[in-house]
């Protein structure tokens, strides 16, 4: 009997040994079954992880790429051929700056559309460069008065956008209009001449797409001696940039004529970095054609329409200016500075601006050509001038300097 007890508990032994052998097994091959899915769930997250960060390092590669090849363009380094310049008009034709982006007669709301200017009232603007008998308020003079006090040859009127006139000293350091445009202005051929002892000016055009197709041989042939051509603008509201549709063409043709040219952009830059931007924009479409004459910021308001640097102060459109002007200057162009008689006077601190060249639009009035009381160097005397070879009315200028040789 013993011994059958002793080979029952060597068989029980056997089973229980089977048994654990069994669920060791079973286990183990639930524990490599759970390892294998958390083996493949993890290669299969690291895999997208992986590919996600390819698709990132190539989209930053392509950034950089796009980078160097925009600071190649701005800085003249780059292979681009004038045909290729179609590459600046990025923006579909309904996000263009609105057409008032420009120095041209088609750009801008005309003169005689604009509000008219209330006469003889007082309003000093933010400018403490603006004249008032004292800081409170007084009654308005009338116009013998007025005269008397202000018209002394010692203040300038002037107006800012949606200001009323104000009266502005005369700044006695700054270089002053030393032409005598009474005595030696003449027409010839309908069109202004300046000749003193000393000068004798030569007959400009400034030109954009708002002209059209333009036979610039004719128009050498009229005897124009030089073309200012829109290099492009910022949009107004839209804040873009874009190259001037008929750049290329106008640069191309003015140059193959024989006439020297310089170049404008119309600028709405709010900040130092956009003031910057716009002038590595305008170097990088000249690189191909050069600048005979200078390279000018057009600065302007918008009338009779809400833009973005309307808010701008005239110290920080000063500060914008200056940055465009210097930036040109140190890629070796002429800077200048394109604004009307009032922009001038009521929107800039021109004893701020005295280091570079002034492109003055003011309409020619024949009793004085012009009262802006400081030195320029180009005059933009009307907007409504015609020139054989340029479709329409077209701005017509006098330049006091000859660029070329100086």
């Amino acid at each position: 009997m013993a011994g059958f007890f002793e080979d029952q508990d060597r068989e029980d032994k056997r089973a229980y040994k089977k048994m654990v052998i069994y669920f060791v097994t079973a286990a183990s091959l639930v524990m490599l079954l759970f390892l294998t899915v958390i083996y493949f769930n993890t290669k299969e997250k690291q895999e997208k992880k992986r590919a996600l960060e390819r698709e990132m390092k190539a989209q930053e590669e392509a950034l950089n790429e796009q980078r160097l090849e925009d600071e190649a363009l701005a800085v003249g380094e780059s292979n681009l051929t004038s045909g290729d310049l179609d590459f600046w008009d990025m923006y579909e034709k309904d996000e263009e700056p609105e057409p008032s982006v420009s120095a041209n007669n088609d750009d801008l709301i005309d003169r005689k559309d604009r509000p008219k200017e209330e006469e003889n009232k007082y309003k000093p603007l933010s400018s403490n460069r603006a004249y008032t008998d004292n800081e409170d308020p007084i009654e308005e003079p009338d116009d013998e008065v007025e005269k008397d006090s202000k018209d002394d040859g010692k203040h300038i009127k002037a107006k800012a956008k949606d200001e009323d006139a104000a009266w502005y000293d005369i700044i006695d350091d700054l270089d002053k209009n030393s032409y005598d445009l009474k005595a030696n202005l003449n027409m010839d051929e309908n069109i202004l001449e300046y000749k003193d002892k000393n000068i004798r000016s030569l007959r400009g055009v400034d030109v954009s797409k708002y002209q059209g197709n333009i036979d610039w041989s004719k128009v050498k042939a009229a005897g124009i001696d030089f073309a200012m051509i829109r290099v492009g603008a910022r949009g107004y509201g839209s804040a873009q940039m874009m190259l001037d549709d008929n750049f290329v063409s106008n640069m191309m043709g003015a140059k193959a004529a024989g006439l020297e040219t310089g170049a404008y952009f119309f600028s709405q830059a709010v900040t130092e970095e956009e003031a910057v931007e716009e002038a590595n924009f305008t170097v990088g479409a000249l690189m191909n054609y050069g600048a005979t004459y200078p390279v000018a910021i057009d600065v302007e308001w918008i009338e009779n329409d809400k833009a973005r640097a309307d808010k701008l102060t005239p110290e920080e459109r000063t500060d914008l200016t200056v940055r465009f002007c210097e930036t040109i200057k140190s890629f070796g162009y002429k800077p200048m500075i394109y604004a009307t008689r009032d922009m001038l006077i009521a929107g800039l601190l021109p004893d701020k601006l005295a280091d570079y060249d002034v492109w003055l639009c003011d309409d020619y009035r024949p009793e004085i050509g012009t009262d802006y009381p400081y030195e320029f160097n180009m005059w933009q005397y009307t907007k409504k001038g015609t020139v054989d070879g340029i479709p329409g009315d077209v701005d017509i200028n006098l330049c006091f300097v000859n660029y070329k040789e100086k």
